[in-house]
């Protein structure tokens, strides 16, 4: 039996009522999987870790952000184990194959008829900044927003793969379908990976933008390299990592931030590796390491306590740990940002940013307009 070409895997997935793709940024790994032999809705960490011990197949899935009520099947955290997965960098089937594969079927583009956005953001988050200026205990918060669209039809699944991996080539691919909604992130962000013993993890925070004349966009890394607040913020992140993983593994870990360019913007990024200690496990590595200061904040009770009271609905997905575990234990976990969810003719797209005593309201909410580029550009296809 032969393996399927990409139109194929491109056309089941397009008309499954299960599935997901995941790819790795460097796309060493792709992973595609159909319909489900096990699942569990859930965001208990416990839970999915004693569901996961009784699992012979590749699972994919997400833990929410935080405990809020989601009415999403999606969102309020989802694990799956499909019926078939395919590993397509390697050639591999897991679970039974796929015999009939249906044809590509596609339609008309759709386009956004309504924007509704949060316009009110910059104004709590005013009030937030004040908080920190007056309070020094109140280091860093990241706040996140959403915009609702409308569009004419539903997505074209297909294009969305398509322009998915011509669009974002180097981001982290995770697009879940389940429950008639497709959740959708081309992240940078690598939360944790596992090979054996091995882990790698990073630290990404500080952000400005690209430009297309390569002189000014090296002047932008430069500059972003030497902000004392964007240092500031992404050294937030490195120590906490630090700090929580110190029992679990041994760390080795650079001792300045080089930089991670990406179509839209540009991030400070501190790669850390180290070697797993005995019965410690990914989903350990990821409760442990979720929510990061470079998604929650510090202190990190004020900061969780903050989102719940700033942002006007809940994350689910967004921000939150999301990824792939092999039978074998190893695995990878991103961190759900540059993301939507997509309902039949609506869409909900996520942007966050890191706010500090010095931040500047509507440079923070330009910057999530930024962050929400690429899943715009997505649905302009």
């Amino acid at each position: 039996m032969s393996f399927p070409t990409k139109e194929q895997l491109y056309a089941q997935f397009s008309q499954a009522d299960d599935a997901v793709y995941f790819a790795s940024a460097d796309k060493q790994h792709i992973y595609f999987g159909f319909g489900v032999s096990a699942e569990i809705n859930t965001g208990d960490a416990g839970a999915i870790k004693e569901w996961m011990a009784q699992q012979d197949q590749p699972v994919f899935g997400g833990l929410p952000f935080d405990e809020q009520t989601q009415a999403s099947p999606i969102m309020a955290g989802y694990f799956f184990a499909p019926c078939v997965v395919y590993e397509v960098t390697a050639g591999a089937i897991f679970g039974t194959p796929i015999t009939t594969w249906p044809q590509i079927k596609r339609q008309g583009q759709a386009t956004i008829t309504k924007q509704v956005d949060d316009i009110e953001w910059p104004e709590r988050i005013k009030n937030v900044i004040k908080t920190m200026q007056t309070d020094t205990t109140k280091q860093k918060v990241v706040l996140g927003r959403q915009r609702q669209l409308k569009l004419t039809s539903t997505v074209d699944q297909v294009q969305l793969l398509i322009d998915l991996n011509t669009q974002q080539p180097n981001s982290y691919h995770f697009v879940l379908k389940h429950g008639g909604e497709i959740f959708v992130s081309a992240t940078p962000e690598r939360l944790v990976k596992v090979d054996g013993q091995a882990f790698a993890t990073a630290g990404v925070a500080g952000t400005t933008r690209r430009s297309i004349n390569a002189d000014e966009d090296e002047q932008l890394a430069m500059a972003l390299l030497h902000d004392d607040k964007n240092l500031l913020e992404h050294e937030y992140v490195v120590n906490t990592i630090k700090e929580r993983l110190a029992d679990l593994v041994a760390l080795t870990v650079p001792n300045a931030p080089r930089i991670m360019k990406n179509p839209q913007v540009q991030h400070l990024y501190t790669p850390i590796t180290g070697n797993l200690n005995e019965n410690t496990n990914i989903l350990d590595l990821v409760t442990q390491l979720h929510p990061t200061p470079a998604l929650g904040g510090k202190p990190l009770a004020w900061a969780m306590a903050t989102i719940k009271d700033m942002e006007l609905e809940p994350r689910g997905l967004f921000a939150a740990p999301i990824g792939v575990i092999l039978p074998n234990g190893d695995g990878e976990f991103i961190v759900g940002i540059r993301a939507m969810l997509i309902k039949q003719q609506t869409a909900q797209l996520f942007a966050g940013a890191g706010i500090l005593a010095d931040s500047d309201a509507a440079q923070e909410f330009a910057e999530t307009g930024l962050k929400m580029t690429p899943m715009m550009n997505l649905l302009k296809g």
